[in-house]
């Protein structure tokens, strides 16, 4: 008879006193989530003020505080010689405040973007890969013809590295500032994402919203990448004969047909209404010389996602295939970690602590064979 042995990862009194002092920071701050709030009344650390909390991390690293003032016990808490936690402690509440307003920050981005991970902040490459011929029939023998591999495209990808530091001072602990600071880190989570968010976009709008310029030494949109469409207003004939240029894409190399479609429409936010007509219309539009005739909508339901940004202005357009599919934009991530990054840092120029908010990402352009814009108009 074998016996199985289960190794179990218990949490320590000081993990549930970080959490809990966390999660009171959090509700006295403002930034809780719903759950948090809903328990914090089996908190034993609600309501406690920043300066109680800091006492009892010196009381707890054995330091006498006999005979010092507010502002003495907040510098002692800060570190030096003390070895007390209350540093730690400020980290935990803030990097849970960070993360969680980056994670339920609006962003659009992901929608039409594929994400990617990358392991240093040089150039990575990104091939796309030929498709490779049809099976073709064995011969009499038996055999097995051999797969043409024909030579990739490459793209490339890159990240860098944005950020901003935020100092808590010893007047907040001792004015139990906790709204202020964790506000700040609030923010700092949403300024995150929206930081990708407009970058994406940027990179979107270059060149006259044609977009970057890749390998080949042409824009993203290009006459020679064959994905830009005549200039019209959104209808369904307008939109079909984007469709169709899309699904006229060649595979590199061996020249076949992709045979792909759009999926997703990026439209200017006044454009929004128009676009939700035309795509989910049972019929199109009236022919005015001849407004008896309703032919049914032939590119009803055509795109899956309709997104609309106030970060587009003008007329022009964008269609997307599924970025599973084949991907326009990619985002890269350091490591493919996808949340900004808080530390602590040593500040010798103020009376308190420094927190440094960097996030490892970049946003590329990798195939145009994937897109169609349209100038509209």
């Amino acid at each position: 008879m074998t016996s199985t042995n289960v190794v179990k990862t218990i949490e320590d009194e000081t993990d549930k006193r970080h959490a809990a002092i966390a999660d009171a920071l959090m509700v006295a701050g403002g930034v809780a989530s719903a759950e948090v709030r809903a328990s914090i009344n089996q908190n034993p650390y609600r309501g406690a003020a920043l300066l109680d909390i800091a006492r009892a991390s010196l009381n707890r690293a054995g330091v006498s505080l006999g005979g010092l003032d507010s502002m003495e016990i907040a510098v002692l808490a800060f570190g030096g010689q003390s070895n007390n936690d209350f540093p730690i402690l400020l980290e935990n509440a803030m990097h849970k405040t960070l993360q969680q307003a980056y994670a339920t920050a609006s962003d659009t981005w992901r929608r039409f973007c594929a994400v990617g991970s990358v392991s240093s902040f040089r150039d990575h490459p990104r091939y796309r890969l030929a498709a490779v011929q049809n099976l073709a029939p064995i011969n009499q023998l038996g055999e097995f013809p051999n797969a043409t591999l024909l030579d990739a495209e490459r793209a490339r990808v890159r990240i860098g590295t944005k950020g901003m530091i935020v100092g808590v001072s010893r007047h907040t602990i001792v004015d139990n500032d906790i709204a202020s600071f964790m506000g700040i880190l609030s923010q700092l989570g949403r300024a995150a994402a929206r930081t990708i968010e407009d970058d994406v976009y940027a990179l979107l709008r270059m060149n006259g919203g044609l977009g970057p310029v890749l390998d080949d030494g042409y824009t993203l949109f290009h006459v020679n990448h064959k994905n830009i469409g005549v200039a019209a207003a959104i209808t369904n004939d307008s939109v079909d004969a984007d469709r169709i240029l899309m699904t006229q894409q060649k595979e590199p190399g061996n020249g076949d047909t992709l045979a792909i479609g759009p999926s997703i429409l990026l439209v200017p936010a006044w454009q929004r209404a128009k676009a939700l007509e035309v795509n989910g219309a049972e019929f199109n539009e009236p022919d005015f010389k001849n407004p008896g005739d309703r032919r049914p909508n032939s590119i009803r339901g055509l795109y899956k996602d309709i997104i609309d940004t106030p970060r587009l202005v003008g007329t022009r357009r964008y269609s997307f295939a599924d970025p599973a599919e084949v991907p326009t934009l990619e985002v890269d991530f350091l490591n493919g970690n996808q949340q900004p990054i808080l530390k602590q840092e040593e500040a010798f120029a103020v009376d308190g602590i420094h927190f440094r908010v960097h996030h490892d990402f970049g946003v590329s352009a990798v195939d145009y064979r994937g897109a169609v814009t349209n100038p509209g108009l």
